[in-house]
């Protein structure tokens, strides 16, 4: 069910507090957090080495990778670790440590939408 770009992906109760949840939309698989009271929709694929984000787990309000233990901030995609231990002076390491990519979403009686068409955010 799509109404001006915005997708229907899943229902609000199924998505309990602090948990993470892979769903497809669209042909693209995201990975939606709820943290905060907030539902979130990031890319499902880690953009350090393409693991799997909707595997992942919310630790200390960062979704991590299992893959790499790579965290994101489910707000703005941000990379929290190891980001905030590598020194600024390696400027090779700046691809790895690149923002996840995060959609706008929306709840409504009891929904989650989630909108594709706008360019995701997410610094590179």
């Amino acid at each position: 069910m799509e109404a001006n770009g915005w997708i229907a992906v899943a229902r609000l109760a199924e998505l309990s507090a602090g948990s993470v949840r892979g769903v497809d939309v669209a042909g693209r698989r995201i990975v939606l957090v709820h943290f905060e009271g907030q539902v979130y929709a990031l890319d499902a694929r880690c953009p350090h080495r393409g693991g799997p984000l909707d595997q992942g787990e919310l630790y200390l309000g960062a979704l991590v990778c299992p893959w790499h233990n790579f965290r994101y901030d489910p707000r703005t995609g941000e990379n929290i670790f190891p980001a905030n231990v590598y020194p600024d002076d390696m400027p090779q390491l700046r691809e790895q440590l690149r923002a996840a990519a995060c959609f706008p979403v929306r709840v409504q009686n009891g929904h989650i939408f989630v909108r594709l068409s706008d360019p995701p955010s997410g610094r590179v």
